[in-house]
C-alpha cells in the first residue's frame, strides 16, 4: 500500500501578506457598502423624512432628495448593486450622431480640462442628455479600471438607472454638483467621486452634462471644491463657444460686469436678429434675464428689455455706481458680429 505523499509549495511571505491585504481591503469595502445600503434604506424610508440635527446629517438636502427619486419614482433598490452598464457600438454611434456638432465644438473644453486634472487622477466625461458618455479622455494604463467603474465611453449614468449620481442628479436638478463617495445611492460606485456641470444651448435646453471624475479621493468631499469650480468654468467655456458657433450670422451682444474683460471673458451672451429681437442667450444671460424680467426670455425687441435702442449700444459706457447687476452689465456692453 502506497502512502499519500504531502506536497509542499514555497509561497513568499511578500504574496502572502499581499493576499491578506487585498482580503482586508475586500472585507472593509463590503462593510461600508453594507453600511451605505443600510443609510439609504433609512433616508428613503419615511416621506418625509424625519428631520436631523445639523451635526447629525451626513448628507445634503439635494443628495438626500436624490436617493428618494431613486426609490419611490424609479422604483430602484438601494440593496441591489448593480455594475455600471456599457452601451454596445451601435447604439452609442446612435448617441454621439445626435449630438455630433456640439461634441466637436466641446472637444477642445475636454482636452483642455484634461490636461489641468489629469495629474489629480481624473478622467474627464461628455455625455448627452440621456447621460450616455459619447466622449471621453483619461489615463489608458488604468483603461480596465476605468471601464469596470463606468468612467468610460459609451457608460450610461442618468439617475433612473444608475442612480444617485453627479452625471444623472445634474440632468435632473439642472444645476453643477458633486456627488462625493457615499452619496451615490448604489453601493457599488461609493469608492467614486464625480462632479458635473450642466450643458445648455442657446435656447435654454439642457443638452449635455461635462464631468471629471476619479477611482479614489481624499474621504473628505470639501477636497473637490476646486474640482467643482473648474468643471463650471470649462461648462461656460463650452456653452459660450457654442453659441457664437450657432449664432454667427446674428448680431452678439457681449455683457460683462467688468468692462475689461468684456471682450476676453464675456459673462453674458445675447443674439439679436437684425430687428433687433433676442433670438438666443447663454445660461447665465438667460438667468439674468429671467430675474429682469416676467415675459418670455426670447423673443422680445432688445430696447424693450435693455431700454436701448439697438444702434446705441456699442456707444454704453460702464458707470461704476449703477444699482444693479444689470445694468452694470449693459452698461459694460460691447456690440460685435
Amino acid at each position: 500500500m502506497t502512502r499519500p505523499v504531502r506536497q509542499f509549495v514555497n509561497v513568499p511571505p511578500s504574496a502572502c501578506s499581499e493576499t491578506r491585504s487585498e482580503d482586508n481591503q475586500e472585507t472593509a469595502m463590503d462593510l461600508r457598502q453594507r453600511e451605505h445600503i443600510e443609510t439609504v434604506v433609512q433616508a428613503t424610508t419615511y416621506l418625509p423624512p424625519p428631520a436631523l440635527p445639523a451635526d447629525r446629517a451626513t448628507h445634503d438636502a439635494v443628495i438626500e432628495n436624490s436617493w428618494r427619486r431613486c426609490v419611490h419614482q424609479y422604483g430602484l433598490d438601494p440593496s441591489r448593486m448593480q455594475e455600471a452598464r456599457i452601451l454596445t457600438q451601435t447604439r452609442l454611434r446612435e448617441h454621439q450622431q445626435r449630438i455630433d456638432d456640439f461634441a466637436r465644438i466641446a472637444r477642445h473644453g475636454l482636452e483642455s480640462l484634461y490636461a489641468q486634472v489629469a495629474g489629480l487622477g481624473y478622467v474627464v466625461l461628455l455625455t448627452d442628455a440621456q447621460g450616455v458618455t459619447v466622449d471621453y479622455i483619461g489615463d489608458a494604463r488604468t483603461d480596465a479600471d476605468l471601464r469596470h467603474a463606468g468612467l468610460y465611453l459609451g457608460a450610461e449614468w442618468s439617475e433612473s438607472g444608475a442612480g444617485t449620481c453627479a452625471v444623472g442628479t445634474a440632468l435632473v436638478t439642472g444645476e453643477a454638483l458633486t456627488v462625493h463617495q457615499a452619496d451615490h445611492f448604489d453601493a457599488t460606485h461609493i469608492p467614486l467621486t464625480c462632479t458635473a456641470a450642466p450643458l445648455f444651448d442657446s435656447h435654454g435646453n439642457l443638452s449635455a452634462i461635462l464631468d471629471i471624475s476619479a477611482l479614489t479621493s481624499p474621504h473628505a468631499k470639501e477636497s473637490q471644491g476646486l474640482a467643482l469650480q473648474m468643471v463650471r468654468i470649462y461648462a461656460a467655456h463650452i456653452e459660450n463657444a457654442n453659441f457664437l458657433r450657432v449664432h454667427h450670422r446674428d448680431w452678439i451682444l457681449k455683457l460683462n460686469v467688468a468692462p475689461e474683460f468684456v471682450d476676453v471673458n464675456p459673462e453674458y451672451l445675447l443674439a439679436l436678429d437684425d430687428s433687433g429681437r433676442i433670438v438666443g442667450h447663454n445660461h447665465r444671460a438667460r438667468r439674468m434675464l429671467e430675474s429682469e424680467t416676467t415675459g418670455p426670455v426670447l423673443g422680445p425687441v432688445v430696447r424693450d428689455t435693455l431700454h436701448a435702442r439697438l444702434e446705441d449700444l456699442g456707444r454704453y459706457v460702464y458707470r461704476a455706481r449703477a444699482s444693479s447687476a444689470w445694468s452694470r452689465c449693459t452698461e459694460a456692453a460691447a456690440c460685435s458680429t
